[in-house]
């Protein structure tokens, strides 16, 4: 960078230089993981519609009649997997979609655990699909698997994209470096950051890409027109990220602010056995749906330890594709037990309702998917160049000492190590 150009930033001096370095040295130990977050996230940020593409015979099924009652759906279901309990059951958007089925082990049905996604299954199969006119079952995966083949493939994805298929230590590392991601960009932008930032022709050279003046000038412009272009995207990513696989450090945080409700404060309403008379899950999303007729029903929980239903809602105005409203309802009885409605929730519930729909981008449809999948794009290439930026540093610097220390080397000790010709 010229003097020209250094003076026209506000860093300047020793902090520049140790800022410099921080963000040198924690970009280079991100690198990898920054790179596999990006080239996932490009492919999770359609994850839906290249499922659907590359699996069209579990997705989709021939609407013919009424769908089949879901007891019975369970109940075949269960027969056909008899390690296995039905959890949830995510219902069709559109009368030719399929019935999309969560398992567990039956033996955890009474054990109440820690959701930790990322972790490996405990049964053969978590996923089914049905065809809710038959009961005809289309397919079955474990999202948990390391498989990489069409059925497989969007899960593959996700589960390297969260936890790099190493369980809670690659949650944990994941989130981790999220953090570091988080705070990097912000280096990133004090070491850009223009003296006269008020003018906005004080940016523009900033985002310019000089192609004909050398690789290295290539590459460092590219990278910092591309950091800079994205940045508001890629600070809510980073830290969307981080609170997904690290929740219970983000959380106290965000709870400074607001309150934070809590779905450990769902009662229990009594434990209910597995071969107990129960109220069919449609049912329950029929009284579920009276608290919010407007609302769309997008799955139902079977919750064994705590004797209830958990109903997810969808409102328009709902921002996460799923809904922000959930009605429990007595497995037994069919009474509503307690309500989780967004019309009620705290600035801090709100603000974390839209962490999922603003990392995916579907907060605002197909723009937002397009932009994340974009950005993702561009975080593939900020690795690169930045990569490059550091190996060209790095060489230069090095042969700048080895000169510094040819300098410095005495005539005579040079001529005591110069090899004797024959």
């Amino acid at each position: 960078m010229t003097r020209q150009a250094m003076s026209s930033l506000a860093l300047t001096g020793k902090s520049r230089q140790l800022i410099t370095k921080l963000h040198r040295w924690s970009g280079l130990a991100l690198l990898a993981f920054l790179f596999v977050a990006a080239f996932t996230g490009a492919f999770v940020s359609f994850r839906w519609e290249i499922d659907t593409f590359l699996n069209p015979q579990l997705f989709k099924v021939q609407p013919a009649g009424k769908p089949l009652p879901q007891l019975d759906l369970i109940g075949r279901i269960e027969a056909a997997f008899p390690d296995a309990l039905v959890s949830t059951l995510t219902y069709p958007k559109a009368p030719d979609d399929a019935l999309r089925v969560s398992l567990k082990s039956r033996m955890d049905a009474h054990v109440v655990h820690k959701h930790v996604p990322g972790m490996k299954s405990a049964v053969a199969f978590n996923q089914v699909f049905v065809n809710p006119y038959s009961g005809e079952i289309l397919g079955q995966r474990n999202t948990s698997d390391f498989t990489v083949d069409r059925i497989n493939f969007i899960p593959f994805m996700l589960r390297l994209h969260y936890s790099l298929f190493l369980e809670k230590w690659g949650v944990w590392l994941m989130g981790g470096s999220a953090l570091v991601w988080l705070l990097s960009s912000f280096l990133g932008l004090a070491l850009a950051w223009p003296r006269l930032w008020r003018n906005i022709k004080a940016w523009r050279p900033l985002l310019g890409i000089r192609s004909r003046q050398g690789e290295y000038k290539f590459n460092y412009d590219l990278h910092r027109s591309a950091s800079l272009l994205t940045l508001p995207v890629m600070i809510v990513v980073a830290f969307s990220s981080a609170y997904f696989n690290l929740p219970d450090l983000v959380k106290p945080v965000i709870g400074v602010f607001s309150p934070i409700s809590s779905t450990s404060t769902v009662a229990s309403v009594g434990q209910v056995g597995l071969d107990d008379s129960i109220l069919p899950p449609e049912q329950a999303a029929a009284v579920a749906l009276q608290v919010l007729p407007e609302a769309q029903v997008s799955y139902v929980n079977r919750d064994f330890t705590k004797g209830l239903y958990a109903v997810r809602l969808k409102l328009p105005t709902d921002v996460a594709p799923i809904g922000n409203n959930t009605v429990y309802v007595r497995m037994r009885d069919g009474v509503v037990s307690s309500t989780r409605l967004a019309a009620n929730r705290s600035g801090a519930d709100t603000f974390i309702a839209w962490q999922m729909p603003l990392h995916s981008g579907v907060a605002f449809g197909l723009a937002g998917q397009i932009i994340i999948c974009l950005c993702s794009l561009a975080l593939l290439a900020m690795c690169v160049t930045g990569f490059n930026v550091w190996l060209r540093k790095h060489r230069s610097e090095k042969d700048l000492a080895m000169r510094r220390r040819a300098r410095q080397t005495p005539v005579s000790e040079q001529q005591a190590a110069a090899p004797i010709e024959a």
